[in-house]
């Protein structure tokens, strides 16, 4: 019954999507046939491009006249594409690529600063609206749990490429991603509900139900807007030790709200909630099992062999939010106020790394053995900043920052029966708590704009932070010892920023941009008192060179957006061991340099096309410290030096009251080198790939039906690749690729 039923239902989305194909590329019945257009009147037809508005220097203001390189994702673009998450979009982006092991673990690289898939602390920060989310630390798996928010109610994603270290503080060395929400509206009540089906190549089928509603509750006064979604995102991977089908299969539910109080022109107030559950059976039990010398699948694509009982993801976001803007005429008051939690539980199957030793010294032949990671995160933040009005010569801002987090992570290996997952009666073997790990960032910011002329500009600023940590850690069982112990750091991190720019007239400026970041130092995790390793670690640093230039061309049908960097990054936070135990250090030196650009041109009314392009040139400038070999011109691990996209966007009238729409994008990743070893010995390549991704749709009154189709030639591009052994080298490895081809069809009401 399951198959017929998934066969009924792959033949109602085929049949779907050739509807949607269909009224997008042909007039209505009976409509009259289009007259061929003249030249000069195909000419007279185009459009403009729109204008595009972001927030990334804490202003509105359009992006084409922002003086650094920032990039705009529409919410409406990632609907129409089916996307869901940064997998789906990230090669949009110039600069932007992805180590991802599986839904809800992705780590984000910007301008190639990474130390590879074991990064513990984020180069890229994560901001909803004006509220920083994720972990500062180190002890939250910030390199890798970045916050992945459905689509259902962004307006756009805005990513800002190069250190933000300034205006936006630690985690920024990379640059920022900014998830956008749409504001309420107190004009008119409105909404939308949506449904939508999605089955992928060798795997399962995926639903999701998505709506929303806006509701006036005092007329041009206060506005309430809601959102909720459930999605069930298919799997694809089968697990050979158990005989499960789809072990990856994720369920992603949400919502939130937000009111809005605008009881003046000059004053607003703004209260909102944010949850988001992922929830898997597998998704822990990452990627499939190859060989490392071909990188061929044991047991067939889209297969692993993991132990019984295994694999379980569960991680739950939650945001609250109070923003604050005042205008005063002679300056603006903005506070934004938050409060985060991230809470994540995982059971990853490790058998393969410590079978061989453990089961031969218990006398077992079937053994099985997992880790459970519990961890827990809770974050304060404040932002204060008063700000002068636009249109002075000179244009200032001072502001101040605050945040608080506390983190406990603990650690539990398990043994059980691999084929079962009944325990083992077997002594403690290891656990390890981490916690409270409590976190305090005080700084103070400003930034003073000089309006030399009506052309030039010059923007300097600075920021001062202090950052002091304290950390508790407990650790018992045969694989860790009896261990307790507390330690502290302090940092006094400072960053800068020095951004002149010209403008040639109100469509082409050129600037030069240098600036720097930095992530914080702490306590070292798993590492007692007395082994030679440091104790703490520092914050590593960088410094960034930009010179760019932005245009807006022929009557504003065409835009290029091209920029050229260096980056000097120094004191790389890197892996080391010492008597077993592995602990952060500062050394090496790296770079990163490169080239960016973007383009869009509107030949025709409805038509857009883009391309974008990113060359990285990233790099160790000094050996890596002892315990890791990592050598003087080595790449860095997962930077493609080539990355492209090429898109093509058509809306266009069909007749009768139809619209329709149409649209592909191409993209390519080039190939990477894998992480640095801490034995000696070759790093693997992670080879090129690249991708098609198709959209239809037909509209018709508050009707909307939408097709994709992702991944169109079924590619199989690895995104992670790590040994499951304890040694770095042994086989298998886990290989995790892009999914495969995915088939969707959304239908939305609008009301």
């Amino acid at each position: 019954m399951r198959h017929r039923y998934l066969q009924h239902n792959r033949r109602a989305v085929c049949a779907a999507i050739a509807v949607a194909l269909i009224g997008a590329t042909s007039a209505a019945p009976g409509a009259d046939a289009p007259q061929e257009p003249t030249p000069e009147a195909t000419r007279k037809q185009a459009a403009d491009l729109p204008a595009v508005v972001v927030t990334a220097n804490k202003r509105t203001e359009k992006l084409q006249d922002v003086p650094m390189a920032v990039s705009a994702i529409s919410g409406d673009d990632l609907k129409r594409a089916g996307a869901n998450g940064f997998a789906d979009y990230a090669t949009q982006v110039p600069g932007l690529n992805v180590i991802s092991t599986s839904e809800g673990q992705t780590q984000l690289v910007l301008r190639g600063i990474t130390s590879g898939s074991g990064q513990a602390n984020s180069a890229v920060s994560t901001y909803i609206n004006d509220a920083p989310y994720g972990s500062s630390t180190v002890y939250a798996g910030g390199g890798l749990l970045t916050p992945d928010l459905d689509p259902a109610d962004l307006e756009r994603i805005e990513v800002l490429r190069g250190p933000q270290g300034t205006l936006y503080g630690a985690n920024s060395l990379g640059g920022l991603v900014k998830f956008v929400t749409v504001p309420p509206d107190a004009t008119r009540a409105f909404g939308y509900v949506s449904t939508g089906y999605s089955s992928v190549k060798g795997g399962g089928s995926g639903f999701s139900e998505r709506a929303m509603f806006n509701v006036p509750l005092i007329a041009d006064t206060l506005a309430l807007r809601v959102n909720a979604y459930d999605r069930k995102d298919p799997g694809y991977i089968d697990n050979v030790a158990t005989g499960k089908s789809d072990v990856n299969e994720a369920t992603v539910r949400g919502g939130r709200a937000e009111v809005r109080w605008t009881p003046t022109k000059t004053l607003s107030v703004s209260l909102s909630a944010l949850a988001q559950n992922l929830d898997s059976d597998g998704l822990a039990n990452t990627g499939v099992d190859v060989d490392p010398a071909t990188l061929q699948p044991l047991y067939g694509y889209q297969k692993q062999s993991r132990a019984a009982g295994t694999g379980l993801f569960k991680i739950k976001y939650r945001l609250y939010d109070a923003s604050v803007n005042a205008d005063f005429g002679w300056a603006k008051l903005v506070s934004s106020s938050s409060y985060s939690t991230q809470k994540v539980n995982t059971d990853q199957d490790v058998t393969a790394a410590y079978g061989p030793v453990l089961n031969p010294a218990f006398g077992l032949d079937n053994g099985g053995y997992s880790i459970t990671d519990p961890i827990t995160l809770g974050k304060f933040t404040q932002d204060l900043r008063l700000q002068s009005p636009e249109d002075q010569a000179l244009e200032w801002r001072v502001g101040v920052f605050y945040t608080r987090e506390s983190t406990t992570n603990q650690q539990l290996v398990n043994g059980f029966d691999a084929t079962t997952g009944a325990p083992l009666d077997l002594p403690p073997l290891g656990a390890i708590s981490v916690g409270p790990g409590i976190f305090k960032e005080w700084a103070g910011y400003a930034d003073l704009t000089w309006h030399v002329t009506s052309q030039l500009s010059i923007l300097v600023g600075g920021r001062y932070s202090k950052d002091k940590t304290t950390f508790t850690q407990t650790g018992s069982g045969l694989l860790v010892g009896d261990i307790g112990f507390t330690t502290r750091s302090k940092d006094t991190p400072t960053t800068f920023l020095f951004n002149p720019s010209f403008k040639f007239n109100d469509d082409v400026m050129a600037y030069i941009r240098v600036a720097s970041g930095f992530r914080p130092g702490g306590p070292n995790v798993g590492v007692p008192p007395g082994l030679g390793a440091p104790v703490s670690f520092g914050p590593d640093k960088l410094t960034s060179y930009e010179l760019g230039f932005k245009a807006t061309m022929l009557d504003r049908r065409m835009s290029l957006d091209a920029d050229v960097f260096y980056i000097d990054w120094s004191h790389i936070q890197l892996t080391s061991t010492a008597g077993g135990f592995s602990f952060l250090g500062n050394g090496g030196k790296a770079k990163s340099q490169g080239v960016e650009a973007s383009w869009k041109y509107a030949p025709a009314r409805g038509l857009v096309l883009s391309a974008n392009t990113s060359y990285t040139d990233a790099a160790l400038t000094a050996d890596t410290p002892p315990g890791l070999f990592g050598y003087d011109g080595d790449r860095l691990p997962w930077v493609p030096k080539w990355n492209a996209t090429i898109g093509l966007d058509y809306d266009f009238p069909i007749g009768g009251g139809w619209s329709g729409s149409a649209g592909a994008t191409y993209n390519y990743v080039g190939g990477r080198k894998t992480d640095f070893l801490p034995v000696p010995g070759p790093r693997l390549n992670a080879p090129s790939y690249h991708g098609i991704n198709l959209h239809a749709g037909s509209y018709y009154g508050a009707w909307t039906l939408q097709a994709y189709v992702k991944n169109l030639t079924n590619q199989r591009g690895i995104t992670s690749l790590t040994s499951e052994t304890i040694d770095p080298q042994g086989s298998p490895f886990a290989a995790s690729y892009v999914p495969p081809r995915t088939v969707g069809v959304n239908v939305t009401y609008d009301f």
